[in-house]
């Protein structure tokens, strides 16, 4: 089983660590679903599949904006921490994956750590 900061090995301070671990918690609580789940609700109930790539320990995302937002108020998260961990996302984003360009990019970049 990954760890929920396995898959940010670039993301560096112990608020940003601290925000990132807290968003990963929140995916593994929602009820009724798991994180693999939810990846497989978002490949099919969204317009675009946003899985950008896969590793064996995380999903890549191009999510809409409401992704972030939903998360943001379900984490209770001020703008300003949500804007911090999106830009942790983006950041290992690109530094795990590469900049996305196409249709790979329709959305905010969010990765998901596996169970």
């Amino acid at each position: 089983m990954a760890e929920p900061l396995d898959s940010f090995p670039d993301v560096e301070g112990e608020d940003d660590r601290e925000l990132v671990a807290r968003h990963q918690q929140a995916v593994r609580n929602l009820e009724g679903v798991t994180v693999d789940g939810l990846v497989y609700e978002y490949r099919t109930q969204f317009h675009r599949d946003p899985l950008v790539t896969q590793t064996e320990t995380a999903y890549y995302l191009s999510v809409r904006s409401h992704v972030w937002d939903e998360f943001g108020e379900r984490m209770g998260l001020s703008d300003a921490e949500l804007e911090t961990l999106k830009d942790a996302h983006a950041e290992q984003f690109a530094a795990s994956v590469g900049e996305e360009t196409g249709d790979a990019k329709n959305g905010e970049d969010m990765i998901l750590t596996k169970e």
